[in-house]
């Protein structure tokens, strides 16, 4: 009898700390987010400008520009490595479309751009980095520097600071931009468009730039 109401007493126990847990992270989520399933080309049709070279540090420290993928088609992704589900969605998504495409993945470059440089520092994003294809190329730097980038794609990023915690979650435009072989933006997906579709997109945009 003893035993079992050992038994009993522990999944209760069980039970209660899952509920604070789940409670925890829901309390934790961002609200208002900016992470949209629509694609910026309303936008782009408005304002011809979206677009442009810019030049960032790598997960290796070294740096690594926009211009060096000329003839190649370049996926650019703003995001952050603390991002719970957004940011390892889109690169996990971007990741299996890569391997899907067998030998015209290397015709492909992709950047990841964090909106987050003050914990985004090269280890972190070398670290983060393992965590995807090896032809995604994690990118941070100077604030100035960023926000280059950033106003050249029309991206929005705010800080999230909820009271009672230390740590910050930010809001981001999340959606990834396809610029061609000549360095111009091309179009643009959501961050959780499909593996498949991704491939399609990335053919169709090889196919026309033969």
């Amino acid at each position: 009898m003893a035993h079992k109401r050992l038994i009993i007493l522990a999944l209760l126990g069980i039970s209660i700390g899952l509920g604070i847990t789940l409670s925890i992270y829901k309390f934790q989520e961002p609200k208002g987010t900016i992470y949209k399933e629509t694609t910026v080309d309303d936008v782009s049709n408005k304002d011809k400008k979206i677009g442009g070279d810019f030049t960032l540090i790598d997960h290796n420290g070294k740096l690594r520009s926009t211009s060096e993928y000329r003839g190649k088609i370049l996926l650019i992704y703003f995001g952050y490595t603390y991002c719970p589900d957004v940011c390892p969605m889109a690169l996990e998504h971007i990741t299996t479309a890569l391997q899907m495409l067998g030998k015209d993945r290397d015709k492909i470059g992709v950047f990841f751009v964090s909106v987050d440089p003050t914990r985004d520092t090269c280890e972190t994003l070398k670290l983060y980095s393992t965590n995807f294809d090896p032809n995604i190329v994690m990118l941070t730097g100077k604030e100035e520097a960023l926000q280059d980038a950033m106003s050249k794609y029309k991206v929005y990023a705010k800080k999230e600071i909820k009271e009672g915690f230390s740590d910050y979650l930010i809001n981001h435009t999340s959606v990834v931009y396809v610029v061609g072989p000549d360095g111009a933006y091309v179009t643009s997906f959501a961050h959780s468009t499909v593996p498949e579709k991704i491939k399609t997109i990335l053919l169709n945009q090889l196919r026309t730039n033969r």
